[in-house]
Parts: C-alpha cells; sequence; structure tokens
C-alpha cells in the first residue's frame, strides 16, 4: 500500500545539469522522428540530414558526458520518494538507464558512421557510399536503444504527471 510522502522541492539541480537535461530532452524529441524518417530514404535524399543528425547526436554525446561528470561532482536533491518502493525503484532505474542509453545509442550512431560508409560518403561528397541499412550491424543496436529510449521517456513523463495529480507536488521545481 502506498502511503502519502511530501518531498522537499526547495532542493534543485544545478544550473549545468538543468540546462544540460532540457537541451537534450529537446534534441532526443527532434532527433528520433528525424532518424525514423531517414531510415527508409535514398542515400541521395538523406545526405543533409545525416549531417543534421549526426551532428546534434554529437552534442548530445558530449552532453551526456558532462551531465555525468556534473551527476557526480554536483550537489543534487534527494531520489523523489512515492510512497511505493517499487516505484522509487523504478524512477531511479529509468533515470539510470537513460545514461547508458544515450551513450549506447551515441557509440552505436558513431559506428553507424563507420561502418555504413557514411562518414566516408560525406567527406567525398559520394552519396553511393551509404550502405542499405540491412549491411550496417550497429543498426539494430540503435534503433531498439532508440526505441527503449522513447519508451523510457513516455514513463519518465507519466512519472512527472503522476506525481502532480496524486501527490499534489509540482517535481519540474526542481529541474527548472
Amino acid at each position: 500500500m502506498e502511503k502519502k510522502i511530501q518531498n522537499d522541492l526547495s532542493k534543485k539541480f544545478s544550473k549545468g545539469t538543468i540546462l544540460i537535461h532540457w537541451i537534450t530532452a529537446f534534441l532526443i524529441i527532434l532527433l528520433f522522428p528525424m532518424g525514423k524518417y531517414m531510415a527508409d530514404l535514398l542515400p541521395e535524399e538523406k545526405v543533409t540530414l545525416i549531417i543534421i543528425h549526426a551532428g546534434l547526436g554529437i552534442v548530445i554525446f558530449v552532453l551526456t558526458i558532462v551531465r555525468s561528470w556534473l551527476f557526480f561532482k554536483s550537489p543534487r536533491p534527494a531520489d523523489l520518494k512515492t510512497g511505493s518502493k517499487f516505484n522509487d525503484k523504478l524512477a531511479v532505474w529509468i533515470h539510470n538507464v537513460f545514461y547508458f542509453l544515450l551513450f549506447g545509442i551515441s557509440v552505436s550512431g558513431i559506428g553507424i558512421m563507420i561502418d555504413g560508409g557514411h562518414g566516408e560518403a560525406l567527406s567525398s561528397g559520394n552519396s553511393d557510399l551509404i550502405l542499405p541499412k540491412e549491411g550496417i550491424l550497429p543498426w539494430t543496436a540503435h534503433e531498439i536503444m532508440s526505441l527503449i529510449m522513447m519508451v523510457l521517456l513516455v514513463m519518465h513523463v507519466a512519472g512527472v504527471v503522476k506525481h502532480y495529480l496524486v501527490t499534489k507536488e509540482n517535481t519540474l521545481k526542481r529541474i527548472f
């Protein structure tokens, strides 16, 4: 049975963490549909989108490295409590998996650039060097991790909404 909990919402994340959180969230929401859209385009149709997608993916990778460093370096508020041990653990698990997924998606994206001929195609200007996605080993991992990321993002937002509606706590105060 869940018991009523009041969290201390006066403690906030560091300004750097907050900024990185929102930039990363915006870029993830932008990159996911862009990647889905690009997946079935012909190589010559997606060269510009590859440049944008890869560039923004690298930005997310660097921001994730910085945010990981801030995670250990900066003070942060205590984990939110819900009154349910399962929900408390689930929230921490989801937050931690986000970091691993962001690293995994970034590394697999770099693998796609290398293994799929994307980097070579971009540097030479020859889109014919881009391999079909079926021939690119890291493609499946990139796609699966991206889908998991979207599911966890929905769960994350649902958790925020649940806190707001059920416990009447505006937990966004900590990350704004």
